[in-house]
């Protein structure tokens, strides 16, 4: 049951535009579990004590902390000239020739980095001009210094994952690490990853490489010009890993007993093998065999970062908090709408199926959708599987762990599951 110890950590993943399906989903958990339906982003926060986001979660998150309704966060991603202002597409004359030809086969840039860097500035004014470390204590509600944020990062010269956090005494930093292991005495001066603002931060860990943004993010840090690329490259599109170990490196620090966490997702497809053996009433269902070849492994290789890697990131944290392996961890909430075929058994035996409310149309327009989602038709596609979702109308949850009929093992298997289990963590006065 929560306590006074009780650490409540809040991860999102990124996805572009599809991280519209975090602001709607946590709009439905606050109205029904506090009677908000639409609250400020700092009380959001309020219920938290570490936010880790990367990419368009990060977006969610700084808009949180600049404490936009989430009623005006939605229309970040809803409006399509303020998508288009953090996916500015490049002109004729801004791609080079190379770029150019690479876009015949679907590789290469398509957005401007620093447009988006003076987009973020514009939609998120207030903490733009705030240096990581004052984070906290302006989202405090009622003066209660509270939430801390963790973004993700990667170094583009350094190969490396790159933790911009608000809290600089955490014992998940190197320099704090450091200081703690060689005895060295404290100093005034702030680790340099505190001192850039929020907004930096979340530019850094949403110009996703290759396919999207046609150069690293660029902004000093500790008076030097550093490069970034989005936080998916490290691995932790999905930053659930990154987050639980944070908590349990300040564990003894902040005395702390027990952990829940909620991660949302961005939405995630699921297909069938190519050679799938139970009858499938529409192929595409299924994945779509092709031979590997460079311009094809070079496509995946781009859109990687949004696929195995944070799923696996899922599953270890959620092992590292649960070694008994519950089949319905109470205290570690997976949501997320997965678009995936759906077992049917009836008189003439089993065969996999659309979800309910999906058409075919629509789930192979959703299957092929990049996570830059800029026309309107697109975005109304991704509310309508969200939506679907919400309302336990055919969408399923993202398992931790699926079986072979795709149905969930470990997890929770719809919205309304995990919803109730998020409200019992407020059972008692929080």
């Amino acid at each position: 049951m929560p306590n006074s110890k009780t650490y409540r950590i809040l991860s999102l993943d990124g996805g572009g535009s599809w991280a519209l399906i975090q602001v709607k989903c946590l709009r439905k958990l606050f109205a029904e579990t506090f009677n908000a339906p639409d609250p400020t982003g700092h009380e959001v926060l309020a219920k938290f004590d570490l936010v880790a986001a990367n990419s368009g979660g990060s977006l969610v998150a700084a808009a949180m902390a600049e404490n936009l309704r989430l009623s005006e966060i939605e229309k970040i991603f809803d409006d399509e000239k303020l998508r288009s202002k953090v996916f500015s597409r490049l002109s004729f004359f801004e791609k080079s020739l190379l770029s150019s030809a690479a876009r015949i086969f679907k590789i290469g840039a398509k957005y401007a980095t620093k447009r988006k860097h003076q987009a973020l500035k514009e939609i998120l004014p207030k903490i733009s001009r705030l240096d990581l470390m004052q984070v906290p204590e302006y989202v405090a509600v009622d003066g209660h210094i509270k939430t801390q944020f963790l973004i993700i990062g990667y170094d583009y010269y350094r190969n490396r994952a790159e933790m911009f956090r608000t809290d600089c005494d955490s014992l998940a930093s190197t320099s704090v690490i450091e200081k703690k292991l060689k005895n060295l005495p404290p100093v005034t001066q702030s680790p340099s990853d505190c001192l850039v603002s929020l907004v930096d931060a979340i530019h850094a860990s949403s110009t996703a490489p290759v396919n999207y943004f046609n150069e690293p993010a660029m902004f000093k840090v500790n008076h030097k010009l550093k490069y970034y690329w989005d936080g998916g490259v490290t691995g932790n599109n999905n930053p659930i890993l990154t987050a639980v170990t944070e908590a349990i490196c300040n564990r003894e620090q902040y005395e702390i007993e027990h952990i829940q966490v909620l991660s949302i997702g961005t939405g995630t497809v699921s297909q069938l093998q190519y050679d799938e053996e139970i009858p499938v009433k529409y192929n595409e269902l299924k994945a779509k065999y092709e031979e590997p070849g460079l311009i094809k492994d070079i496509q995946k290789m781009g859109t990687s970062i949004l696929n195995d890697p944070p799923d696996t990131a899922a599953f270890v944290a959620y092992m590292i908090l649960n070694a008994s392996m519950p089949a319905k961890p109470v205290d570690f909430i997976r949501m997320n709408p997965v678009l995936r075929p759906m077992m049917v058994s009836n008189a003439n035996g089993k065969h996999w199926d659309l979800p309910a409310g999906i058409s075919k149309d629509e789930y192979v327009a959703l299957n092929a959708m990049d996570m830059d989602a800029v026309e309107d038709k697109e975005v109304s596609l991704i509310n309508k599987l969200c939506d679907n979702w919400l309302n336990n109308s055919g969408i399923p949850n993202q398992a931790i762990r699926s079986d072979s009929s795709l149905n969930c093992l470990i997890g929770h298997p719809d919205f309304d599951t995990a919803q109730a289990d998020f409200k019992s963590w407020f059972t008692v006065a929080n």
